[in-house]
């Protein structure tokens, strides 16, 4: 596995919960590599890096505290959402603002600005709203409907409050930006025993699958037009 090396270049990192959610960035001028948290270091030229934290909010925060003690310029908290509004179809991108958690607190986002102007930029479609972070996934029609109404959200994820709450604590400038992969209307299965209760299921489950490269993509598209821009931080 590829390591950092020791340096002053500006350091990105961008975190996902699961290898299908990461694509290769073309950014010229930027070094990509994909590493666990524990091996980041100063990079020797600007350098972005991608860290799979695993899924739900302890594995979130426990990625951000496994970091060394490296000056990070900015992250970014990337990957799927489930879509909690019915006007909010799949491939859409959500530029977290503001950023909740299942209390319904909120977390800051200080990048959302930029990366909401790279996204105008490479004329991805966007939306930018609350997105709200809980512990478990939001299987059912009927669940995302009672998070849409209780918490106001568009979409919801399992780990990008808990990110920008421990990156906050670090003082490192982040943002939460997701892709849409299943609807509001769409049904997942939270187990493989869910698909044994129910086999229609696997029907949604392999055309939500199918989207998860072009969802990919789509983050790996904003990325690119973001880093283009220059140094990332909070647009200085």
């Amino acid at each position: 596995m590829s390591r950092l090396g020791a340096g002053t270049a500006p350091l990105v990192v961008v975190f996902h919960a699961l290898d299908l959610e990461a694509a290769r960035v073309r950014a010229p001028g930027w070094n990509e590599l994909r590493c666990r948290p524990e091996e980041i270091r100063a990079p020797e030229r600007p350098t972005v890096a991608w860290v799979r934290t695993g899924m739900g909010v302890e594995a979130a925060r426990k990625a951000v505290e496994s970091i060394p003690d490296v000056p990070i310029e900015a992250a970014v908290c990337t990957g799927f959402a489930g879509a909690l509004a019915h006007d909010l179809d799949a491939r859409m991108l959500v530029v977290a603002d503001p950023l909740l958690d299942a209390e319904g607190a909120t977390h800051a986002t200080p990048l959302a600005d930029a990366l909401a102007d790279a996204a105008h930029t490479a004329n991805l479609g966007f939306t930018r709203g609350a997105l709200v972070t809980v512990p478990h996934v939001a299987e059912t029609p009927d669940e995302k409907a009672r998070l849409r109404t209780s918490l106001g959200a568009l979409a919801v994820d399992m780990e990008s409050a808990a990110l920008a709450s421990a990156l906050a604590q670090r003082g490192i400038p982040a943002a939460a930006v997701r892709v849409v992969l299943d609807t509001a209307e769409e049904e997942i299965p939270g187990s493989l025993g869910a698909l044994w209760r129910q086999p229609g299921l696997l029907i949604s489950s392999v055309r939500i699958a199918a989207r998860m490269r072009p969802c990919a993509r789509i983050s790996a598209r904003l990325l690119e037009a973001w880093l283009a821009r220059g140094l990332p931080a909070t647009q200085r």
